[in-house]
């Protein structure tokens, strides 16, 4: 384990000895990518954005081409495809050998762990499709959720939650069909992502981290779907208004089991339907649901709030009834930028009540975090500070336990070309309480920390087309 640290250091050394252009031309075949043009260099289309976008500019019937991902149209007819590929040299350390996994101990090597291909596009009479295909190395909680004393928690609580762990390949993500009578209006049916706090609503292709903070994970795992992007079937009605779109909403509802089942097909799903509903407010600028690290100018200002909640009264099963509780999960967030600072940051709390199995809990998260991109440079530090705690009642099975943690994280990036290209170092330094903590699936694959402090490194390089 040590050699792999050892490792970890030498590429870092080299990346920081990389040298810094101080404008946006390419220079040995490396492109820079200062404050002023972070937008324009987005690799992906913002979340629920409610303009035609490419489809106004790609041409007309039987061309083909690239514009921020490769298309084919003809006549009415538009196919845009693309790629993202995330690989990774991750380690996982714990301070106490008793809480490493077992049997594996400290956990350390490389990965792919998102292979991520893409179709969207425009159909006739104002229809428009999304499809998302994961052939990405997800890996498994299950088999390593095992700790010293503490071997079953995790995948009871993912049982509870209602999360399968999928490490099959080729998973559809999301899936959707959708109608845009209006900009305010817009219909969409399908796998849609559901109403949630404002990380897990950014594209995992625009994040100044590598992945979500774990703070947001606890969000996730409250929810139906996968931990780090909440998905479910059913359907969205979501739009913008207002001057300059500056308000924006969506309302879901929702088979509330998450995407691993057919409910007509189980047995043992019910017929309750899961609630969800996300109110926006850009202040100023067009930050929109998503970090605020991209939307950011160079001499100008931008800032966003918003508000959530997801409800679903999940039934085990039906004959005879077996309650899994009444989950409420809601949140706050924020984000601003300016030049090149940036700053995210998010409030959420929730709880499981009347439970027949498992446990009722409380629970609340919140993250702060801040970015700066030096202006005129393609290098980019963050910083993140997140805690979150789970609380369990006296009269409960596992006592009067709270789970609980502080956790906080540095992040550089280097932006070949812009998110297109470009390659990010974070660690991640975890203080859990007595009880121990909680780390949710954030394509991690690492277990519990239990009650030993922890570090988490990360090394990722991405390609997005």
């Amino acid at each position: 384990m040590r050699n792999t640290w050892i490792l970890a250091a030498v590429v870092v050394a080299g990346a920081l000895a990389a040298p810094v252009y101080a404008d946006d031309a390419c220079v040995g075949g490396v492109c820079a990518i200062p404050g002023a043009e972070r937008a324009t260099m987005s690799a992906v289309d913002a979340y629920l954005a409610t303009a035609q976008g490419d489809a106004d500019l790609v041409g007309g019937a039987g061309q083909a081409g690239y514009d921020g991902g490769f298309w084919i149209r003809g006549g009415s007819f538009l196919l845009k495809i693309n790629l993202t590929l995330q690989t990774r040299w991750e380690g996982f350390d714990w301070d106490d050998t008793g809480s490493e996994a077992a049997p594996g101990g400290d956990l350390s090597g490389f990965s792919l762990p998102r292979a991520t291909l893409k179709f969207s596009g425009d159909a006739t009479c104002a229809i428009r499709y999304y499809a998302e295909l994961e052939f990405g190395h997800s890996g498994s909680l299950d088999d390593n959720s095992e700790n010293d004393g503490n071997t079953s928690w995790l995948g009871y609580w993912n049982e509870f939650a209602g999360i399968e762990n999928d490490s099959a390949f080729g998973v559809l993500r999301e899936g959707w069909i959708e109608w845009q009578a209006c900009p305010e209006a817009a219909f969409r049916m399908g796998l849609v992502k559901t109403a949630t706090t404002r990380q897990l609503m950014t594209p995992p292709e625009m994040q100044q981290f590598v992945d979500i903070s774990m703070s947001s994970a606890l969000v996730g795992s409250t929810m139906p779907g996968y931990t780090d992007r909440n998905r479910d079937y059913g359907f969205m009605l979501h739009g913008a208004f207002g001057c300059d779109d500056q308000v924006q909403y969506l309302v879901a509802v929702t088979n509330g089991d998450g995407p691993v089942r057919r409910n007509a097909l189980d047995g043992e799903t019910s017929d309750c339907f899961a609630y969800s509903a996300r109110l926006n407010w850009d202040i100023r600028g067009h930050l929109g649901y998503e970090e605020g690290a991209l939307r950011s100018h160079e001499c100008e200002w931008a800032a966003s709030v918003g508000a959530w909640a997801h409800y679903y009264t999940d039934h085990q099963q039906e004959n005879p009834l077996v309650k899994a509780g009444d989950r409420l999960a809601w949140g706050i967030d924020a984000a601003a930028a300016w030049g090149g600072l940036s700053f995210t940051g998010a409030f959420s709390g929730g709880s499981w009540e009347s439970s027949q199995i498992g446990q009722d809990m409380d629970w609340t998260a919140w993250f702060v975090q801040v970015g700066y991109l030096f202006p005129g440079t393609a290098w980019e530090i963050a910083a993140r500070y997140g805690s979150h705690q789970i609380e369990y009642p006296t009269d409960s099975d596992l006592g009067d336990t709270t789970w609980g943690q502080d956790d906080w994280a540095v992040a550089v990036t280097y932006y070949i070309d812009g998110h297109s290209d470009k390659v990010t170092l974070d660690a991640t330094f975890i203080t859990p309480n007595d009880d121990g903590g909680y780390i949710g699936d954030v394509y991690v694959g690492s277990s519990a920390v239990a009650d030993s402090d922890a570090v988490l490194i990360r090394l990722q390089w991405q390609l997005a087309l």
